[in-house]
């Protein structure tokens, strides 16, 4: 594991590294920054591994467990001149990508000596926390909207989450875990804060570049910008690394009544009906909402939104595809077609396009919109 630290991204202070901390005193989110001067990826990467612990110096963890998590398939199809990567990110041992963030943060969890962590979560988060505790040994409160998927939270119970249903949405639900973690003494780990989160995500660029090589653009769901924000991240260190020479250009995704970040850019809306499909990434104002403005723009990207007709009829064009997936991966699906038809994508570009979330754990559901 190469040097590092851990950064308020607020007032610049460093947090020490021995105890869990989920944000600053001052309220500020956590960084982690890695001393990266002078190396170079190759030299950096365990060839024998087709795991994230192929990339075990580039995470913050000193000991990652054999447990097999990341190294997902692409399947490249050409649309309209362009070739779209389509990362299989759910295919992940839990069915989403957020398997990756879970991870490192309970491998985190489990070497700073905690026993008990709380999450809160719309499913996907809490279903990979679950399955990490199982196998680190560590117990999971999950809080989740008591309207979240049925499917999502009768497999909670199955991977032996202590699920607690809030009465309300997913910010209720926010709120009501961290209430809980003060008042019961327990770590919050929650993706919307939690660093080593972020962490296990950057591990999902470094396998593209070695599969695929360059994109040009990279389309990712924007609820709290955990996805997003942890491609952006790898690949500025894959410039800073020398493996690459520029940045892709970041395209956000959001949903329909929960797309302040793409109105702050200037998206048009399109209805004003709150999305009830896209569960995954019904967020108002993520703690890290700065820092993802700053990656779309610093990347000269843009923002789409998307609404539930349109996430209906994605869904279709994607099991044509072959592609069985939650309405959040459809999401950025449409955010691919609205830029290739806009002209920001262009003939002959190179798309990375993750496939979050498993169609399978919400099966009702997907019949009930066919």
């Amino acid at each position: 594991m190469l040097p590092f630290k851990v950064v308020c991204s607020n007032c610049g202070k460093e947090i020490l590294k021995d105890e869990w901390r989920w944000r600053d005193d001052c309220g500020g989110v956590l960084d982690i920054i890695f001393d990266l001067e002078g190396r170079k990826f190759t030299e950096l990467i365990n060839v024998n591994e087709q795991s994230m612990r192929r990339y075990a110096q580039l995470l913050p963890v000193e000991q990652l467990p054999a447990t097999h998590q990341g190294w997902t398939p692409i399947v490249k199809e050409r649309i309209d001149g362009v070739e779209v990567n389509f990362k299989l990110e759910y295919l992940s041992v839990g069915g989403s990508f957020k398997d990756r963030g879970a991870y490192i943060s309970v491998a985190k969890a489990k070497e700073l000596g905690l026993k008990r962590i709380i999450v809160d979560s719309s499913g996907n988060a809490g279903i990979a926390f679950s399955l990490m505790g199982l196998v680190f040994g560590i117990e999971v409160n999950v809080f989740i909207s008591k309207y979240a998927p049925e499917g999502k939270k009768h497999l909670l119970r199955l991977l032996k989450a202590n699920v607690r249903e809030v009465d309300g949405g997913r910010t209720d639900a926010n709120r009501e875990a961290i209430k809980a973690s003060e008042r019961e003494g327990l770590a919050y780990a929650t993706h919307w804060w939690n660093p080593y989160f972020i962490e296990g995500e950057k591990t999902m660029a470094y396998e593209v570049y070695e599969q695929i090589g360059s994109v040009d653009h990279v389309i990712a769901p924007v609820g709290s910008g955990t996805i997003l924000l942890g491609l952006y991240e790898s690949y500025k260190e894959l410039v800073e690394l020398r493996a690459l020479d520029k940045m892709p250009k970041f395209i956000a995704a959001q949903a329909s009544g929960y797309a302040k970040i793409c109105e702050e850019l200037g998206a048009r809306k399109k209805g004003t009906a709150k999305s009830r499909l896209a569960d995954g990434i019904c967020e108002i104002d993520p703690p890290r909402r700065r820092q993802i403005v700053d990656a779309i723009t610093s990347t000269n990207g843009h923002c789409i939104i998307a609404n539930d007709e349109e996430i209906k009829k994605s869904l279709v064009e994607l099991r044509k595809l072959g592609f069985i997936v939650e309405p959040t991966s459809a999401v950025s699906h449409i955010a691919l077609m609205d830029s290739l038809k806009d002209g920001f994508i262009k003939p002959a570009d190179k798309v990375l396009l993750p496939l979050t979330g498993s169609g399978l754990k919400l099966i009702d559901e997907l019949i009930e919109l066919a």
